[in-house]
């Protein structure tokens, strides 16, 4: 065996064998996690529903496809809050049915019935079809986005990935 490969294969081992020993003990990773921003996220700093009003999360999934496309929110026509990958906002409303969209896009707007104490999830996608160049197949700024309502559980478990921001949705 050559003196370089020699060497090459002990600081191979080496690592290898630090690397087993440090990360069954935590070492890295509880470092990692401890530092991670998911803690940060989601429910634990959200204010209870207040008396009377229902609860509205909106938010979009990180995907690479189209990720520097996004805007404003609509609830009922008033744009709320500009949308980007991986982020969400929620707002309390009074019970009722709101409409949501997104502003200045090709959507279907979504129907959401919003009861008092009741917390509602909405997720908004980009349509992978829709605005697609027909050159080249590049995406465009006239893509159209799908907004779809989730149900509580997988709602609640999807939106709480991704930092939420309190906004004020007003009529």
């Amino acid at each position: 065996m050559t003196r370089g490969r020699r060497w090459f294969f002990l600081f191979s081992l080496n690592v290898f064998v630090f690397t087993g020993m440090l990360l069954p003990t935590g070492g890295l990773t509880s470092a990692v996690a401890q530092e991670s921003p998911s803690k940060k996220l989601g429910a634990p700093q959200e204010s209870p529903i207040a008396n009377g009003t229902g609860r509205l999360y909106i938010f979009r999934p990180i995907r690479s496809f189209g990720a520097h496309i996004d805007d404003y929110i609509t609830v009922d026509g008033i744009p709320v809050h500009r949308l980007a990958p991986g982020t969400g906002f929620y707002c309390d409303l009074a019970p009722g049915e709101y409409v949501i969209s997104v502003a200045r896009h090709k959507t279907s707007p979504l129907r959401v019935s919003l009861a008092a104490g009741q917390a509602s999830y909405v997720c908004v996608m980009l349509h992978p079809q829709g605005g697609v160049s027909p050159r080249g197949g590049a995406l465009t700024s006239d893509q159209s986005f799908v907004v779809r309502k989730f149900e509580p559980e997988f709602g609640a478990q999807r939106a709480h990935q991704y930092p939420l921001t309190r906004e004020t949705c007003k009529r």
